[in-house]
C-alpha cells in the first residue's frame, strides 16, 4: 500500500470511482479537518463584454434638423390659429370667404404635415432616442457648450444588449459612454449596427468631430446559468470543476459548462442548479483524496 492510500484510509475517505460519478465521500469529521465549506449558487445570466470603437459623430445635421422642426412646429402652430380664425368669420357673418377659409386650412394642414414629416426624420435618421423633444433640446446644448460629445459605436460581433461602454483614449485615460439608443443604419464596414451613444464630462471636449477610439462593451445578457465563485474552482485535466455537496457526507466533482469569466467569478452555463451548496473551501483538498490511489492499487 502506498503513502497517498494510507493517507486517505487516515483521513477517513471512501471513493465512488471516477468513470462513475466522480464523487469523494467524507466524514464530518475529516471535513472539519479539511476545512470544508460550502455556499450556495446563486442563478445568473451570461454577461458578455464585446470589444469594438467609437467615433465622433457630427452633431451639425443633428442640430439643423432640430431647428428646421422648431420652425416648422412655429408654422404650423400659426397656419392652424389662422385657419380656426377665418373658419369662425366666414361662419359667423361672411366678413371673410369660404374661398380664404378653405385656404387658410389647407396651408394649416401643409403645415402641419411637414411638422410629422420632420418629426419622422428624427427618428428615421437619428433613432428613437431622439424623439422627445425636450431632451433632444437639452442634448444639443450640451453639444453646443462643449459638456457633451456625440459617438457611434460599433463592433464586429454586434452590439445588441450592450448596457455600457468605457471608450480607451490615447494615453490610457477611459470615459463612459452613456448608451442612448440603437443606430438607424449599419456601418458599412462591419455591417452590423451599431448604437448612438454620448460622452459627458471634461473629455468631451477633447474629442474631435471623425475621432475613432477602441470601446469596450458590457451588460449585453447571455443564456442562463449560475455563478461559481472563484474560491471554489479547481483546474485539473484540462477542464474548470466545482464540487457540489449531495448530501451531509457526498461530494460531487462537476464541470462548469461553456465557463466565462465574470467579475464574481465564472459564469457556467449548465452542469448546476441554482441554489445547490458548492464547496467554496477545501476544495482541492477533496480532489486530493478523489484522486488518491485506493487500498491495494
Amino acid at each position: 500500500m502506498n503513502k497517498l492510500a494510507v493517507l486517505a484510509l487516515v483521513v477517513g475517505v471512501a471513493w465512488t470511482g471516477l468513470a462513475q460519478a466522480a464523487e469523494v465521500q467524507v466524514d464530518a469529521a475529516t471535513q472539519k479537518r479539511l476545512g470544508v465549506a460550502t455556499a450556495p449558487l446563486a442563478a445568473a445570466r451570461r454577461q458578455v463584454a464585446a470589444n469594438g470603437f467609437a467615433r465622433v459623430l457630427d452633431p451639425v445635421p443633428l442640430a439643423t434638423l432640430d431647428g428646421d422642426l422648431i420652425t416648422a412646429a412655429t408654422a404650423a402652430a400659426a397656419s392652424r390659429a389662422e385657419a380656426q380664425r377665418t373658419k369662425a368669420l366666414a361662419a359667423a357673418d361672411a366678413t371673410v370667404s369660404l374661398k380664404v377659409a378653405q385656404a387658410a386650412q389647407a396651408q394649416a394642414s401643409a403645415d402641419a404635415a411637414k411638422l410629422t414629416l420632420l418629426r419622422r426624420r428624427v427618428g428615421l435618421e437619428w433613432g428613437p432616442a431622439f424623439a422627445s423633444d425636450a431632451s433632444r433640446s437639452r442634448l444639443i446644448a450640451e453639444l453646443v457648450a462643449g459638456r457633451a460629445t456625440l459617438v457611434r459605436i460599433d463592433a464586429p460581433t454586434g452590439t445588441g444588449g450592450a448596457r455600457g461602454a468605457r471608450m480607451q483614449l490615447s494615453g490610457g485615460e477611459a470615459v463612459d459612454v452613456a448608451i442612448l439608443g440603437p443606430a438607424r443604419t449599419a456601418d458599412p464596414r462591419v455591417q452590423t449596427g451599431g448604437l448612438m451613444g454620448v460622452v459627458r464630462g471634461p473629455a468631451a471636449a477633447r474629442l474631435g468631430i471623425g475621432m475613432s477610439a477602441p470601446v469596450t462593451l458590457s451588460g449585453a445578457a447571455g443564456g442562463a446559468g449560475v455563478i461559481v465563485p472563484r474560491s471554489a474552482l479547481i483546474r485539473t485535466a484540462g477542464q474548470t470543476f466545482a464540487y457540489v455537496r449531495r448530501n451531509a457526507t457526498r461530494f460531487e466533482r462537476r464541470a462548469l459548462v461553456a465557463p466565462t469569466s465574470q467579475p464574481e467569478g465564472l459564469f457556467s452555463a449548465g452542469g448546476f442548479v441554482p441554489g445547490e451548496l458548492v464547496v467554496v473551501s477545501g476544495a482541492s483538498a477533496l480532489l486530493a483524496a478523489e484522486t488518491a490511489p485506493k487500498a491495494g492499487e
